[in-house]
């Protein structure tokens, strides 16, 4: 097992528990307008917790990026789906649905049936600015797309909306870091500072999505179609952009074709659930004061 296979690995079960800490805050903070939630959660100890686990988790995935192939690292980062899912429900402080686990699974299963199915080779990625440009172009307009759709629906539809938008961010983050990092190990060159700079810009998108999905209630569904916009969007991009391979095979063509309707149904087996209710803060009661008998 190679050092980027194993970083991948050990990464995933992180960002699962910091997803978890981070969905705890957002829900409570359902108020706020799209754009103010993050300078709220940033005052909450749990959400910060959360990020910091998140961001060493992150970490490793950087490293397996800078070293894997897209289409192979991207996958694995859904190892930890029913993790989160078991530590939400263990934070909230609740039994874990049936249907919940069942659509976390299948979501899972189809994730690393791809994995399986995809090529494990990969060449050095190159990205020059036409590309960049072209992508980020078509990125944008995406996300902009998911953007309007969360806002005009509500419910387990404005969720899935909002996580598509964080996946389809994410996705292009990672592939973006992939080149840079890459880079950066090979040839240290001005071309690496304007990928990570666009990296860095799609990284906050991602995280602008993922919290406003996150405070619908709705963490499984939320997280797990984060988990599949994610290395869907980062292995189109590793394909059409970066030059890495598809199966050529039939019968490996047909098992990727099955994986993602697995996956499909799992998450539409999430949105079917109806979100779990979380107590509000109990609110902080007046100062009272001493009545002192004359």
């Amino acid at each position: 097992m190679t050092f980027w296979l194993v970083a991948a690995v050990a990464g995933a079960p992180l960002v699962a528990l910091g997803a978890a800490l981070q969905q705890n805050a957002a829900v409570h903070c359902k108020s706020l307008g799209f754009l103010r939630l993050l300078g709220q959660l940033v005052r909450r100890p749990k959400w910060v917790l959360g990020s910091a686990t998140t961001l060493c988790g992150a970490i490793m995935h950087i490293i397996a990026l800078s070293n894997g192939p897209l289409t192979i690292v991207q996958p694995l980062g859904m190892s930890g789906l029913p993790i989160a899912v078991l530590i939400a429900a263990a934070i909230d402080r609740r039994r874990v649905r049936a249907k919940e686990m069942f659509g976390t699974f299948a979501v899972s299963a189809g994730l690393v049936s791809l994995l399986l199915l995809l090529p494990h080779e990969s060449a050095r990625p190159t990205l020059d600015g036409g590309s960049a440009a072209v992508l980020c172009g078509a990125t944008l307009a995406i996300i902009l797309g998911a953007a309007v759709m969360a806002r005009r629906s509500t419910g387990a539809v404005n969720a899935l909306f909002l996580a598509i938008g964080s996946g389809v961010a994410y996705g292009v983050f990672a592939a973006l870091t992939r080149v840079g990092g890459s880079s950066a190990l090979n040839d240290m060159s001005a071309s690496v500072f304007w990928v990570i700079g666009l990296a860095v810009v799609f990284c906050a998108l991602g995280l602008l999505f993922q919290q406003n999905a996150y405070r619908t209630g709705r963490f499984a569904l939320s997280y797990a179609t984060l988990l599949v916009a994610d290395p869907i969007t980062g292995s189109l991009i590793g394909v059409i952009v970066l030059n890495e391979q598809l199966p050529t095979s039939l019968l490996a063509n047909v098992g990727v074709l099955a994986a993602c309707v697995v996956t499909i149904a799992g998450v539409v087996v999430l949105t079917r659930l109806h979100p779990h209710q979380h107590a509000p803060a109990a609110p902080t009661p007046p100062p009272t004061r001493e009545l002192v008998s004359v």
